[in-house]
Protein backbone atom coordinates (compact mmCIF):
# COMPACT_ATOMS: atom_id res chain seq x y z
CA UNK A 1 0.00 0.00 0.00
CA UNK A 2 2.61 2.59 0.60
CA UNK A 3 6.66 2.44 -1.05
CA UNK A 4 9.77 3.07 0.83
CA UNK A 5 9.78 6.41 0.07
CA UNK A 6 6.12 6.84 1.38
CA UNK A 7 6.97 4.96 4.59
CA UNK A 8 9.98 6.91 5.29
CA UNK A 9 8.27 10.21 5.14
CA UNK A 10 5.53 9.19 7.03
CA UNK A 11 7.29 7.75 9.51
CA UNK A 12 9.45 10.53 9.98
CA UNK A 13 6.35 12.93 10.24
CA UNK A 14 4.81 10.67 13.08
CA UNK A 15 7.87 10.16 15.02
CA UNK A 16 8.63 14.03 15.25
CA UNK A 17 4.35 14.58 16.06
CA UNK A 18 4.44 11.90 18.93
CA UNK A 19 7.25 14.12 20.58
CA UNK A 20 4.73 17.29 21.06
CA UNK A 21 4.06 17.64 24.82
CA UNK A 22 0.48 19.08 24.52
CA UNK A 23 -2.05 15.96 24.30
CA UNK A 24 -4.77 18.16 22.05
CA UNK A 25 -2.20 19.28 20.11
CA UNK A 26 -0.20 15.94 19.47
CA UNK A 27 -3.45 14.35 18.81
CA UNK A 28 -4.88 17.28 16.36
CA UNK A 29 -1.44 16.58 14.06
CA UNK A 30 -1.87 12.91 14.09
CA UNK A 31 -5.68 14.07 13.00
CA UNK A 32 -3.45 15.62 10.24
CA UNK A 33 -1.66 13.15 8.99
CA UNK A 34 -4.71 10.61 9.09
CA UNK A 35 -5.54 12.94 5.92
CA UNK A 36 -2.05 13.48 4.49
CA UNK A 37 -2.20 9.47 4.64
CA UNK A 38 -4.77 9.69 2.22
CA UNK A 39 -3.15 10.77 -0.58
CA UNK A 40 0.37 10.18 0.05
CA UNK A 41 0.14 5.87 -0.85
CA UNK A 42 0.08 3.99 -3.68
CA UNK A 43 -3.48 3.59 -4.36
CA UNK A 44 -3.68 7.45 -5.30
CA UNK A 45 -3.95 8.72 -8.90
CA UNK A 46 -3.92 11.74 -10.98
CA UNK A 47 -7.46 13.88 -11.09
CA UNK A 48 -6.37 14.57 -14.23
CA UNK A 49 -3.36 15.46 -16.67
CA UNK A 50 -1.91 18.54 -16.39
CA UNK A 51 -3.94 19.60 -13.50
CA UNK A 52 -1.42 18.72 -10.56
CA UNK A 53 -4.57 17.59 -8.20
CA UNK A 54 -4.19 14.26 -6.66
CA UNK A 55 -7.01 11.95 -6.49
CA UNK A 56 -7.14 10.29 -2.86
CA UNK A 57 -8.06 6.59 -2.38
CA UNK A 58 -10.81 7.06 -1.21
CA UNK A 59 -12.45 8.48 -4.38
CA UNK A 60 -14.41 5.54 -4.30
CA UNK A 61 -15.35 3.81 -0.90
CA UNK A 62 -13.48 0.52 -1.90
CA UNK A 63 -9.77 -0.31 -1.83
CA UNK A 64 -8.85 -0.10 -5.38
CA UNK A 65 -5.28 -0.69 -6.55
CA UNK A 66 -3.99 1.55 -9.28
CA UNK A 67 -2.37 0.61 -12.72
CA UNK A 68 -0.38 3.81 -12.50
CA UNK A 69 -0.46 5.41 -8.85
CA UNK A 70 0.79 8.71 -8.11
CA UNK A 71 3.74 9.74 -5.61
CA UNK A 72 3.12 12.97 -4.13
CA UNK A 73 5.08 15.35 -2.69
CA UNK A 74 4.22 14.58 1.16
CA UNK A 75 5.80 18.00 2.86
CA UNK A 76 3.93 20.22 -0.21
CA UNK A 77 5.01 23.21 -1.77
CA UNK A 78 2.47 25.92 -1.92
CA UNK A 79 0.91 24.53 -5.29
CA UNK A 80 0.48 21.15 -3.37
CA UNK A 81 -2.20 18.60 -3.68
CA UNK A 82 -2.84 16.41 -0.51
CA UNK A 83 -0.06 17.63 1.65
CA UNK A 84 0.68 17.95 5.19
CA UNK A 85 1.66 21.78 4.71
CA UNK A 86 -1.41 22.32 2.32
CA UNK A 87 -4.10 20.25 4.75
CA UNK A 88 -2.52 21.99 7.61
CA UNK A 89 -3.90 25.47 5.89
CA UNK A 90 -6.72 24.17 4.58
CA UNK A 91 -8.32 22.25 7.23
CA UNK A 92 -6.72 22.93 10.19
CA UNK A 93 -6.47 26.49 10.32
CA UNK A 94 -9.66 26.96 8.91
CA UNK A 95 -11.44 24.89 11.30
CA UNK A 96 -9.30 26.72 14.49
CA UNK A 97 -10.79 29.45 12.46
CA UNK A 98 -14.41 28.04 12.62
CA UNK A 99 -13.85 27.01 16.27
CA UNK A 100 -13.38 31.16 17.51
CA UNK A 101 -16.05 32.31 15.60
CA UNK A 102 -18.53 29.74 14.06
CA UNK A 103 -20.89 31.19 10.97
CA UNK A 104 -23.94 29.64 8.81
CA UNK A 105 -24.42 30.33 5.13
CA UNK A 106 -27.05 32.47 3.91
CA UNK A 107 -28.31 32.04 0.29
CA UNK A 108 -27.93 35.14 -1.47
CA UNK A 109 -30.22 35.53 -4.95
CA UNK A 110 -28.84 37.46 -7.72
CA UNK A 111 -27.46 37.31 -11.53
CA UNK A 112 -25.68 34.18 -9.48
CA UNK A 113 -26.54 32.19 -6.32
CA UNK A 114 -24.11 32.82 -4.10
CA UNK A 115 -23.48 32.18 -0.49
CA UNK A 116 -22.98 34.73 2.72
CA UNK A 117 -21.60 34.08 5.89
CA UNK A 118 -23.25 34.91 8.99
CA UNK A 119 -21.95 34.92 11.96
CA UNK A 120 -22.64 35.46 15.63
CA UNK A 121 -25.18 32.78 16.10
CA UNK A 122 -23.54 30.08 17.20
CA UNK A 123 -21.43 29.77 20.67
CA UNK A 124 -17.31 28.95 20.39
CA UNK A 125 -16.71 25.40 19.72
CA UNK A 126 -14.74 23.77 22.30
CA UNK A 127 -15.35 22.48 25.32
CA UNK A 128 -13.95 19.35 27.88
CA UNK A 129 -15.44 15.97 26.95
CA UNK A 130 -17.31 14.56 30.21
CA UNK A 131 -15.93 10.83 30.57
CA UNK A 132 -20.08 9.78 31.03
CA UNK A 133 -23.73 11.02 31.08
CA UNK A 134 -23.84 11.49 34.58
CA UNK A 135 -20.76 14.19 34.09
CA UNK A 136 -22.39 15.27 31.35
CA UNK A 137 -25.45 16.12 33.33
CA UNK A 138 -23.80 17.67 36.20
CA UNK A 139 -21.39 20.52 34.71
CA UNK A 140 -20.99 19.44 31.01
CA UNK A 141 -21.20 21.04 27.88
CA UNK A 142 -19.88 17.96 25.54
CA UNK A 143 -20.12 14.32 25.68
CA UNK A 144 -18.35 11.55 23.59
CA UNK A 145 -19.16 7.98 23.68
CA UNK A 146 -17.84 5.31 21.23
CA UNK A 147 -19.13 2.22 21.77
CA UNK A 148 -22.35 0.14 21.71
CA UNK A 149 -25.39 2.31 20.33
CA UNK A 150 -27.67 -0.35 21.85
CA UNK A 151 -26.33 0.10 24.94
CA UNK A 152 -25.81 3.31 26.71
CA UNK A 153 -26.04 4.73 29.63
CA UNK A 154 -28.02 7.54 28.86
CA UNK A 155 -31.33 8.46 30.90
CA UNK A 156 -34.42 7.27 29.81
CA UNK A 157 -36.38 10.29 28.48
CA UNK A 158 -33.67 12.94 28.38
CA UNK A 159 -32.92 13.24 24.80
CA UNK A 160 -34.59 16.10 22.22
CA UNK A 161 -33.88 14.74 19.09
CA UNK A 162 -31.32 11.53 17.80
CA UNK A 163 -29.39 12.17 14.51
CA UNK A 164 -27.75 9.90 12.55
CA UNK A 165 -26.40 8.49 9.30
CA UNK A 166 -26.83 4.24 9.81
CA UNK A 167 -24.62 2.29 7.37
CA UNK A 168 -26.25 1.49 3.99
CA UNK A 169 -26.85 -2.32 4.33
CA UNK A 170 -24.41 -3.80 2.57
CA UNK A 171 -22.89 -0.99 0.63
CA UNK A 172 -19.41 0.54 2.33
CA UNK A 173 -17.58 -1.39 4.73
CA UNK A 174 -16.81 1.51 7.39
CA UNK A 175 -15.10 -0.25 9.61
CA UNK A 176 -12.72 -2.22 7.14
CA UNK A 177 -11.61 1.03 5.26
CA UNK A 178 -11.24 2.82 8.81
CA UNK A 179 -8.39 0.33 9.65
CA UNK A 180 -6.34 1.89 7.08
CA UNK A 181 -6.08 5.07 9.85
CA UNK A 182 -6.41 3.18 12.80
CA UNK A 183 -3.26 0.49 12.19
CA UNK A 184 -0.77 4.02 11.66
CA UNK A 185 -2.59 5.63 14.97
CA UNK A 186 -1.85 2.25 17.27
CA UNK A 187 1.88 2.29 15.67
CA UNK A 188 2.20 5.70 17.13
CA UNK A 189 -0.08 6.34 20.08
CA UNK A 190 0.38 2.64 21.09
CA UNK A 191 -2.06 0.12 22.21
CA UNK A 192 -4.08 2.02 24.55
CA UNK A 193 -8.18 2.44 25.00
CA UNK A 194 -9.67 1.39 21.81
CA UNK A 195 -6.35 1.41 20.11
CA UNK A 196 -6.01 -2.21 22.36
CA UNK A 197 -7.47 -4.04 19.16
CA UNK A 198 -6.12 -4.18 16.21
CA UNK A 199 -9.04 -3.14 14.04
CA UNK A 200 -12.36 -1.07 14.29
CA UNK A 201 -14.34 -4.66 12.85
CA UNK A 202 -16.59 -5.50 16.27
CA UNK A 203 -18.65 -8.67 15.93
CA UNK A 204 -22.24 -6.52 16.94
CA UNK A 205 -21.37 -4.24 14.40
CA UNK A 206 -24.78 -2.91 12.78
CA UNK A 207 -22.97 -3.08 8.89
CA UNK A 208 -23.92 -6.45 7.77
CA UNK A 209 -24.85 -7.99 4.23
CA UNK A 210 -26.92 -10.22 5.51
CA UNK A 211 -30.43 -8.23 5.77
CA UNK A 212 -31.63 -10.15 8.91
CA UNK A 213 -28.71 -9.64 11.03
CA UNK A 214 -28.02 -5.71 9.55
CA UNK A 215 -31.87 -5.27 10.10
CA UNK A 216 -31.90 -6.95 13.84
CA UNK A 217 -29.13 -5.00 15.02
CA UNK A 218 -30.28 -1.30 13.82
CA UNK A 219 -33.34 -2.55 15.31
CA UNK A 220 -31.65 -2.66 18.76
CA UNK A 221 -30.32 0.50 18.03
CA UNK A 222 -33.22 2.39 17.36
CA UNK A 223 -35.05 0.48 19.82
CA UNK A 224 -32.51 2.46 22.42
CA UNK A 225 -33.05 5.41 20.80
CA UNK A 226 -36.61 5.32 21.54
CA UNK A 227 -36.06 4.64 25.11
CA UNK A 228 -33.62 7.59 25.51
CA UNK A 229 -36.14 9.84 23.69
CA UNK A 230 -38.56 11.97 25.50
CA UNK A 231 -41.97 11.85 24.75
CA UNK A 232 -42.44 14.74 21.84
CA UNK A 233 -38.31 13.19 20.73
CA UNK A 234 -37.50 13.05 16.91
CA UNK A 235 -35.45 10.04 15.80
CA UNK A 236 -33.85 11.96 12.28
CA UNK A 237 -31.29 9.51 9.58
CA UNK A 238 -30.38 9.66 6.44
CA UNK A 239 -30.91 6.97 3.80
CA UNK A 240 -30.96 6.22 0.17
CA UNK A 241 -30.60 2.47 -1.37
CA UNK A 242 -31.85 0.88 -4.92
CA UNK A 243 -32.23 -2.62 -3.75
CA UNK A 244 -36.23 -3.37 -2.54
CA UNK A 245 -34.12 -5.29 0.70
CA UNK A 246 -32.49 -2.32 1.88
CA UNK A 247 -35.88 -0.68 2.33
CA UNK A 248 -37.53 -3.51 3.70
CA UNK A 249 -34.87 -3.45 6.42
CA UNK A 250 -35.29 0.24 7.32
CA UNK A 251 -39.18 -0.49 7.06
CA UNK A 252 -39.30 -3.41 9.78
CA UNK A 253 -36.22 -2.03 11.74
CA UNK A 254 -38.72 1.18 12.43
CA UNK A 255 -41.45 -0.74 13.27
CA UNK A 256 -40.13 -2.84 15.31
CA UNK A 257 -38.50 -0.22 17.45
CA UNK A 258 -41.37 1.32 18.28
CA UNK A 259 -41.27 4.33 15.50
CA UNK A 260 -43.40 6.02 12.57
CA UNK A 261 -41.86 8.23 9.38
CA UNK A 262 -43.76 11.91 9.99
CA UNK A 263 -42.10 13.04 7.21
CA UNK A 264 -39.41 12.48 4.73
CA UNK A 265 -37.59 15.33 2.66
CA UNK A 266 -35.32 14.46 -0.56
CA UNK A 267 -32.19 16.22 -0.39
CA UNK A 268 -28.88 16.43 -2.46
CA UNK A 269 -26.12 14.83 -0.62
CA UNK A 270 -23.65 12.89 -3.11
CA UNK A 271 -20.72 14.59 -5.44
CA UNK A 272 -22.15 13.89 -8.86
CA UNK A 273 -18.66 13.97 -9.89
CA UNK A 274 -17.71 10.93 -7.06
CA UNK A 275 -16.02 7.94 -9.48
CA UNK A 276 -18.96 5.67 -7.75
CA UNK A 277 -21.40 7.93 -9.43
CA UNK A 278 -19.38 8.68 -12.87
CA UNK A 279 -19.37 4.75 -12.94
CA UNK A 280 -23.37 4.12 -12.37
CA UNK A 281 -25.71 3.51 -15.00
CA UNK A 282 -28.50 5.05 -12.95
CA UNK A 283 -26.55 6.89 -10.07
CA UNK A 284 -28.23 7.88 -6.69
CA UNK A 285 -26.98 11.72 -5.94
CA UNK A 286 -30.33 12.17 -3.56
CA UNK A 287 -30.11 11.10 0.29
CA UNK A 288 -33.56 11.12 1.86
CA UNK A 289 -33.87 12.97 5.69
CA UNK A 290 -36.17 10.38 7.73
CA UNK A 291 -38.45 11.83 10.12
CA UNK A 292 -39.34 9.50 12.64
CA UNK A 293 -41.51 9.81 16.32
CA UNK A 294 -42.31 7.80 18.94
CA UNK A 295 -45.91 5.58 18.22
CA UNK A 296 -47.91 4.21 20.83
CA UNK A 297 -51.50 3.53 18.54
CA UNK A 298 -51.20 2.98 15.05
CA UNK A 299 -54.29 3.00 12.72
CA UNK A 300 -55.77 -0.03 10.59
CA UNK A 301 -53.04 -1.52 7.60
CA UNK A 302 -53.39 0.79 5.03
CA UNK A 303 -54.40 -0.15 1.73
CA UNK A 304 -53.18 0.97 -1.88
CA UNK A 305 -55.95 2.84 -2.57
CA UNK A 306 -55.58 4.46 0.93
CA UNK A 307 -51.98 5.29 0.60
CA UNK A 308 -51.00 5.62 -2.85
CA UNK A 309 -52.80 8.94 -3.70
CA UNK A 310 -50.76 10.61 -0.70
CA UNK A 311 -47.54 9.25 -2.04
CA UNK A 312 -47.89 9.98 -5.74
CA UNK A 313 -49.00 13.66 -4.25
CA UNK A 314 -46.14 14.54 -2.32
CA UNK A 315 -43.50 12.90 -4.31
CA UNK A 316 -44.39 14.40 -7.50
CA UNK A 317 -44.18 18.27 -4.99
CA UNK A 318 -40.86 17.03 -4.07
CA UNK A 319 -39.36 16.17 -8.19
CA UNK A 320 -41.42 19.32 -9.23
CA UNK A 321 -39.11 21.25 -6.54
CA UNK A 322 -35.93 19.47 -7.75
CA UNK A 323 -36.60 19.97 -11.18
CA UNK A 324 -37.16 23.69 -10.44
CA UNK A 325 -33.58 23.94 -9.42
CA UNK A 326 -32.36 22.77 -12.96
CA UNK A 327 -31.70 19.22 -11.50
CA UNK A 328 -32.18 15.88 -13.19
CA UNK A 329 -32.71 12.93 -11.44
CA UNK A 330 -32.32 9.63 -12.55
CA UNK A 331 -34.58 6.52 -12.27
CA UNK A 332 -32.90 5.53 -9.01
CA UNK A 333 -33.23 9.17 -7.60
CA UNK A 334 -37.02 8.48 -8.70
CA UNK A 335 -37.00 5.63 -7.26
CA UNK A 336 -35.36 6.76 -3.76
CA UNK A 337 -38.45 8.98 -3.83
CA UNK A 338 -40.85 7.07 -3.79
CA UNK A 339 -39.69 4.09 -1.20
CA UNK A 340 -39.36 7.31 1.51
CA UNK A 341 -43.10 8.28 1.09
CA UNK A 342 -44.03 4.40 0.55
CA UNK A 343 -42.01 3.84 4.06
CA UNK A 344 -44.14 6.78 5.88
CA UNK A 345 -47.08 5.07 4.82
CA UNK A 346 -46.60 1.96 5.66
CA UNK A 347 -45.05 2.43 8.91
CA UNK A 348 -48.73 3.33 10.19
CA UNK A 349 -49.52 -0.04 9.95
CA UNK A 350 -49.86 -1.83 13.50
CA UNK A 351 -48.16 -5.17 12.86
CA UNK A 352 -44.27 -5.20 11.05
CA UNK A 353 -45.28 -8.61 8.85
CA UNK A 354 -48.40 -6.86 7.24
CA UNK A 355 -45.99 -3.70 5.98
CA UNK A 356 -43.52 -6.21 4.54
CA UNK A 357 -46.06 -8.10 3.17
CA UNK A 358 -47.93 -4.75 1.62
CA UNK A 359 -44.27 -3.61 0.85
CA UNK A 360 -43.43 -6.76 -1.66
CA UNK A 361 -47.33 -6.38 -2.97
CA UNK A 362 -46.35 -3.05 -4.43
CA UNK A 363 -43.52 -3.75 -6.48
CA UNK A 364 -45.48 -3.24 -9.71
CA UNK A 365 -46.97 -0.31 -8.42
CA UNK A 366 -43.58 1.31 -7.25
CA UNK A 367 -42.18 1.14 -11.27
CA UNK A 368 -45.59 2.36 -12.49
CA UNK A 369 -45.19 5.24 -9.69
CA UNK A 370 -41.05 5.62 -11.22
CA UNK A 371 -42.57 5.71 -15.27
CA UNK A 372 -45.28 8.20 -13.27
CA UNK A 373 -42.72 10.79 -12.36
CA UNK A 374 -40.70 10.22 -15.14
CA UNK A 375 -43.44 12.23 -17.01
CA UNK A 376 -43.82 14.40 -14.83
CA UNK A 377 -39.70 15.33 -14.82
CA UNK A 378 -40.37 15.43 -18.59
CA UNK A 379 -42.67 18.19 -18.51
CA UNK A 380 -40.97 20.42 -16.23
Amino acid sequence: MFNARQLLGLSILGECIVQIEEQSLRELFLCLLSGTLEFNNMFASYKGEGTGAVRHMFSHHILKPERVPLEANLWGTPKSSGSFSTLFKSRILRALEYAQDPFEVRLVHGARKSGEKVFGLSERLGHLVAEDFSSFQASGELYLSCGDSSRTDLETDSVDAVITDPPFFDNVHYSQLADFFHVWQRHFLGEVGPLVEPTTRASAEVQNSEAAIFTARLTAVWTECRRVLKKDGLLVFTYHHSRPEGWSSILKAVVDAGFAVVAAHPIKAEMSVATPKRQAKEPIDLDMIVVCRKCSARPASPTAADFWPEVMAVATRQVARLRSTGRLLSRNDLRVIVMAQLLRQLSQTPRTDAALETLAENSAGIERAIEQLTSVQQQN
